[in-house]
């Protein structure tokens, strides 16, 4: 049985923060970056807030650990919020659904709501029920997964992302390009899913480019946020594979952004999915998602080389490395670390979404592919 939900509410387009104003007169906690916290944005979001009682906890570091969700924990029984908010990436609103998911497991519900007003467009964070946090002491990142993790709103507005830096645009926007591709061969894809992100590989197409080179420009700001949104439902509904798997294990040893590591491995998790003849129907599921995004081509195979020449060329024009040493990764500690990353990768959640089955011997050979 094939299951699609969406739990999440969206606001969506110019003027989406004015569903902030109904948190008027609650106790709202904020949990953002200290960046976020000092910013116009910021001041923005406490106008429509009003007569809100806003605590901020802003301790948010990229790739959130352990300690910071603690910290984020005892800051909400601190303050028992009626709404709680997150304002950032996906490092904030990875960091707010997790200590959201423990205050309930301590009895402590949020009575006015989950918001949460993403500032980047790639991660999908903003309607799934997944979570990534660093565990430093093991050098892993732990992938979290939970309903009660799951937005009540999620609030599209393109001008929490104008400012947006190109770098951070290009990261976050190959990550949502890689949920896409991920979501459309996963093995529990549908055909709500699959509409939902052939949609949002034809808007990155058109507008993530565009985003990256002029962040002024709202119109592909919004047309990007909506893709990474609906990127986000596909795979928070069909699951992800061996790509995100690879990414995870890679990003808790060596620090590379998640949506850089996605753009070098894309290539080379496809080759591998619909390289052999036994792979048939993956590699039909490529080429159909290929021509549903307009590359023309007169076979399956060309059209699977297509879609990859379509990776490469938005990374190329997103100035953003083809392989890991190219992102500044050193050779000989990747190749000496790469037994246990096969092995981390073999254990993330996403792998078991892959629609190959893999082996940590197969993981291995793609990740020295990738160096």
């Amino acid at each position: 049985m094939k299951q699609f939900q969406l739990a999440t509410s969206l606001a969506c387009g110019p003027d989406a923060l004015t569903a902030l104003d109904r948190l008027g007169g609650r106790r709202v906690l904020v949990i953002t970056d200290a960046f976020m916290a000092s910013s116009a944005l910021m001041d923005t979001v406490r106008g429509h807030l009003g007569s809100a009682e806003i605590t901020v906890f802003d301790q948010v570091q990229p790739n959130p650990d352990v300690q910071a969700v603690a910290r984020g924990l005892r800051a909400f029984l601190d303050c028992a919020p009626e709404a709680l908010l997150a304002l950032g990436g996906g490092s904030p609103i990875d960091t707010a659904k997790a200590v959201r998911k423990i205050a309930l497991e301590q009895g402590q519900p949020l009575s006015a709501g989950f918001y949460v007003v993403p500032t980047t467009s790639g991660t999908g964070s903003e309607v799934s029920s997944f979570a990534v946090v660093t565990d430093p002491e093991h050098d892993a990142k732990l992938p979290m997964t939970s309903p009660d993790m799951v937005a009540d709103v999620a609030i599209l507005d393109p001008d929490a992302v104008r400012t947006c830096p190109p770098t951070l645009t290009a990261d976050s926007g190959m990550d949502a390009l890689s949920h896409a591709v991920e979501a459309y061969v996963a093995l529990d894809h549908n055909d709500i899913t699959d509409a939902l992100a052939e949609k949002a590989l034809r808007l990155i197409s058109a507008n993530l480019v565009a985003s990256f080179r002029d962040g002024n420009d709202l119109a592909a700001r919004e047309h990007q946020q909506n893709a990474a949104t609906m990127a986000g439902i596909a795979f928070e509904n069909s699951g992800l594979g061996i790509v995100h798997g690879l990414s995870h294990a890679i990003g808790g040893s060596f620090h590379v952004a998640h949506g850089r590591l996605n753009g070098i491995l894309m290539p080379h998790v496809i080759g591998f999915n619909a390289g052999e003849l036994g792979f048939a129907p993956i590699a039909e599921r490529y080429a159909q998602l290929a021509a549903a995004i307009g590359i023309d081509a007169a076979t399956r195979r060309g059209l699977v080389t297509g879609l990859v020449d379509f990776i490469t060329a938005i990374r190329r024009d997103l100035d953003m490395p083809a392989s890991l040493t190219d992102a500044g990764v050193d050779r000989a500690a990747f190749r000496a670390a790469i037994p246990q990353l096969s092995q981390t990768a073999l254990r993330d959640f996403c792998t078991s979404g892959n629609p190959r089955p893999v082996t940590a011997h197969e993981l291995a050979g793609l990740l020295a592919h990738a160096l």
